[in-house]
């Protein structure tokens, strides 16, 4: 991979770890505040909600570990690109439900956005490195 596009997608999966981490730890460590903020339910009463909302904030955190991992060689360990694309088409899909039933609060939507634009990069990313090993 040419140095320019490798620190590119390096950068790239960089952010997408980073933007992880901003989400996943507050998540797990201010779970009855974080889930105050995003659905309307009163986290008091929410009960195990709160507990479930907490194990969801360590895996987005995990998830942001495999791009770092990723980050650091982007020729490297593409099958975590796949599971990153998984992954973020779920919050897509489900926090747009979710906003759309009237159970979360329209500022999920802003993740909801921003987990699209990575999974349309992470596409363009595993079409770039394809095209560059049949080219090769």
């Amino acid at each position: 991979m040419r140095s320019y596009v490798g620190r590119f997608w390096s950068k790239f999966f960089w952010a997408a770890a980073l933007f992880n981490w901003l989400i996943g730890i507050p998540l797990m460590f201010a779970s009855a505040w974080t889930f105050g903020i995003a659905y309307y339910d009163d986290p008091a009463t929410a009960g195990m909600a709160i507990n479930l909302w907490s194990d969801f904030g360590f895996c987005v955190t995990l998830i942001g570990v495999g791009y770092a991992i990723v980050a650091v060689d982007p020729r490297r360990n593409h099958g975590l690109v796949w599971l990153g694309i998984c992954a973020k088409l779920f919050d897509v899909v489900v926090l747009s439900w979710r906003w759309y039933a009237g159970i979360a609060r329209p500022i999920v939507l802003l993740p909801a956005a921003i987990d699209g634009a990575f999974v349309l990069g992470f596409m363009l990313f595993l079409l770039t490195i394809r095209k560059q090993a049949q080219a090769a």
